[in-house]
């Protein structure tokens, strides 16, 4: 009776909507670059550990692998959807009445390789396919046998991102007609769903209980338990994460409108202006796929002042600080 009372509350639970499913999928998204910083930070201060940025993706990896077990493992869902108060679920209910609150072993170990290994291969092969993109667009790509699968690889998966973004789009919008139960294509490849989560049972020993009994001096009934520790250490990683989305978000929104603002003086025309005339500021040639960086108003070739940012996030010419998304793509005849 237990389990199938469980099973009621699941069902009863109601279908989470589309802005939690998108919510959960953005938090996940973001936890990565966000270590990605505090790692690359962490390096430049101390070089010895260089080697954490090197195999950065291999430790996050093993990272990734051990805490998405842990809430597969006691919460029947990933980390972002846990956050969100969000539970994985069979499609057919006949897998539920042996599990009780968690997933079937199959489905358990099928949602930890696609939460963890799916991601890291994308990323590999996305950094690859981008570094070919880029040699194609310098040149540096002939017409030998292996340069052709080259090209023909970043096609490939221009076509693949693009029917794959397609597939997301449209089973995202069955889910919120109601036509599927499913959100998302890993869920629908493992007949799992997502539902809204029964609320946590009461623990039996809380800070609270710790600091009124501190307060009245009750030493010996004052205890710290194991699930106290890690429930604290969990919702730190989460609101954490929340907080690294918010930055996030509040870096990228728009700013204030300049309309009201006096229009500042002409800048005078510099030296360095002049020798960069008609062609790239860093390989002084002459423009591939001429691209402007609005905060100095130099022109240069895209490939050039893309890998520029990249390591360096300034101007090349002025120092000023600017970032890849900056850039505009000038069409006008070199």
């Amino acid at each position: 009776m237990a389990v199938y009372a469980a099973h009621l509350t699941r069902t009863l639970q109601g279908t989470p909507s589309v802005f939690q499913v998108t919510a959960q999928e953005a938090l996940g998204a973001t936890v990565k670059p966000a270590l990605r910083k505090l790692v690359e930070y962490l390096a430049s201060v101390y070089p010895k550990n260089k080697w954490s940025e090197r195999w950065y993706d291999e430790l996050y990896l093993l990272i990734d692998c051990c805490l998405q077990y842990h809430y597969l493992k006691h919460y029947a869902a990933s980390f972002s959807e846990c956050f969100y108060g969000l539970m994985r679920v069979p499609l057919s209910s006949s897998n539920e009445f042996s599990t009780g609150h968690r997933l079937p072993v199959p489905l358990e170990k099928g949602s930890l390789a696609l939460l963890v290994l799916l991601p890291y291969f994308r990323d590999k092969v996305e950094k690859m396919v981008n570094q070919w993109r880029e040699d194609n667009e310098d040149g540096r790509l002939g017409k030998s046998n292996s340069d052709k699968a080259r090209k023909a690889a970043v096609h490939l998966y221009s076509i693949t991102h693009l029917v794959t973004e397609a597939v997301k789009l449209i089973i995202l919008a069955r889910y919120l007609t109601g036509s599927s139960r499913c959100p998302s294509p890993p869920l629908l490849l493992l007949g799992l769903t997502l539902t809204n989560a029964p609320p946590p049972e009461p623990e039996e020993n809380t800070w609270s209980d710790l600091a009124r009994n501190l307060f009245k001096g009750n030493i010996g009934r004052a205890m710290i338990t194991f699930p106290m520790v890690w429930g604290a250490m969990a919702g730190a990683v989460q609101w954490g994460a929340f907080l690294v989305q918010f930055l996030r978000w509040w870096e990228t929104r728009p700013g204030l409108t300049m309309d009201s603002l006096p229009s500042p003086p002409p800048p005078t025309r510099e030296e360095k202006a002049v020798r960069y005339t008609n062609k790239c500021p860093v390989c002084l040639q002459s423009w591939k796929v001429p691209t402007v960086l609005p905060v100095s108003g130099y022109i240069f070739c895209y490939s050039c002042i893309a890998r520029h940012l990249r390591a360096n996030q300034t101007c090349p010419v002025t120092m000023l600080p600017a970032t890849e998304r900056s850039l505009v793509r000038l069409y006008i005849d070199t």
